[in-house]
């Protein structure tokens, strides 16, 4: 739910009786959520290993700043002015998701960049990325050519 102050008071973010408060500084809004500890399953397990391991391959400085001009590109498209994308490593995940439901035979718990090199996969670059189809179109996409 959105949030909205009297008095002028713009930046908030904490705890308070139940409610959770957060600043969002991209759409300038702050939002109010109910505070709910997650129950731990499975689930929570099998992503943390993935996560874990995909955050392992540790990408090279240049493949981040190119995830991160890809993704300022992304959030000016006026289609994607409402759902944007946070963070060069929330569009790290969801591209590395993207190849394994596109790739049959991908298991992103025993990934490694030995096999990311040596089978060429698209989340090599920005650039093999986006012509593989595992990410939209933006203006630029040809020049985000750096490696992992």
């Amino acid at each position: 739910m959105k949030v909205t102050f009297m008095n002028g008071l713009t930046g908030c973010a904490g705890k308070y009786d139940g409610v959770v408060y957060y600043y969002d500084r991209t759409m300038n809004r702050v939002y109010a959520r109910k505070k709910v500890y997650p129950a731990l399953s499975q689930q929570h397990e099998q992503v943390g290993t993935i996560s874990s391991r995909i955050y392992g391959l540790k990408p090279s400085r240049d493949y981040q700043l190119d995830l991160g001009y890809y993704l300022l590109e992304y959030n000016a498209l006026h289609e994607n002015r409402d759902k944007p994308i946070r963070s060069w490593s929330s569009l790290y995940l969801r591209l590395m998701y993207n190849m394994a439901r596109s790739l049959p035979g991908i298991d992103l718990r025993t990934l490694t960049r030995e096999m990311i090199f040596a089978q060429e996969l698209p989340c090599r670059s920005v650039r093999t990325a986006v012509v593989s189809g595992l990410l939209p179109e933006v203006p630029g996409w040809e020049r985000l050519d750096r490696e992992m």
